[in-house]
């Protein structure tokens, strides 16, 4: 066999083996995926998430020195504790964040994972709220694709609840459908995620209209205050949270709004969110 034949074969085997290896899934630097909070109306009592893409894990460096949570304008650390486990970063603020006060979450350099490859530095900026508000409603992953029904929503509010008003009941939670017949579901509440899941005891079906109710004894599990319905800024006003909806069939259409009581302000959301499922 020839130089020459010897050096295609080698050519061949290399080629093959960064196919095979040095271009795998696990040839990339650790990254920030997506953050546990939107831009706008931030929850004050929420522990701070990033979810991040780690090939070789585990990460090295992640300390109270690279990730930091800033209150600005002037930039002053929050104090807290920094988490790490897997592929989540974590940050706990000692006391709950401030009423309508910009923050920036910042995740520095100095991190690499365990091939030494370094962790791009990021920060996102947000807002706190100040009342507590709807934040937005989600259909969960319970869709049942073989009857189109749906056994759960999730209903995410801009900062912890106390559990006790989310019993089923006039001035609480009500979903009824499109000829006025309450439906009947039990509530799940996560309270690190503020958020209250909808368990149905006959599930809701697409195509078919429903009003949901959210009424004033709901309140703050953080000051006591009520449940700002119309979202308009001011704590108690007694107005619900009122919202017609319907399911589509199309799990990418989701939760459609059709109408809306409450004129609720808008939220700009993060397009680094992540569902829920991302901090399961």
């Amino acid at each position: 066999m020839n130089i020459t034949r010897l050096s295609q074969i080698f050519i061949f085997f290399a080629v093959a083996a960064i196919f095979l290896v040095g271009c795998g899934p696990e040839d990339h630097a650790p990254s920030v995926k997506c953050f546990n909070f939107g831009i706008e109306n931030v929850r004050r009592s929420l522990r701070l998430r990033a979810s991040i893409d780690v090939p070789r894990t585990p990460l090295d460096g992640v300390s109270s020195e690279t990730v930091q949570l800033l209150k600005l304008p002037q930039g002053t650390p929050v104090a807290g504790e920094v988490y790490y486990s897997g592929e989540r970063i974590l940050f706990t603020p000692s006391l709950p964040l401030a009423d309508t006060t910009q923050y920036r979450f910042e995740i520095k350099q100095g991190i690499t994972d365990a091939s030494g490859r370094e962790l791009q530095a990021t920060s996102q900026e947000f807002w706190t709220g100040k009342v507590l508000q709807v934040y937005w409603v989600n259909l969960l992953r319970t869709y049942n694709t073989q009857s189109n029904e749906i056994d759960a929503i999730g209903i995410y509010f801009s900062e912890a609840v106390d559990s006790n008003t989310l019993n089923w009941g006039e001035y609480n939670i009500n979903i009824y459908d499109d000829i006025g017949s309450a439906q009947f579901f039990s509530v799940t509440y996560y309270r690190e995620i503020a958020l209250a899941v909808l368990i149905f005891g006959s599930p809701l079906t697409t195509g078919k209209n429903y009003t949901l109710r959210l009424g004033m004894n709901i309140s703050s599990g953080t000051d006591g205050g009520r449940l700002d319905g119309d979202r308009d800024g001011q704590e108690v006003d007694f107005d619900p949270f009122i919202m017609h909806f319907k399911y589509e069939t199309s799990l990418s259409t989701g939760l459609v709004v059709s109408d809306s009581l409450c004129e609720a302000q808008p939220y700009n959301e993060s397009i680094n969110r992540c569902f829920l499922g991302e901090f399961d």
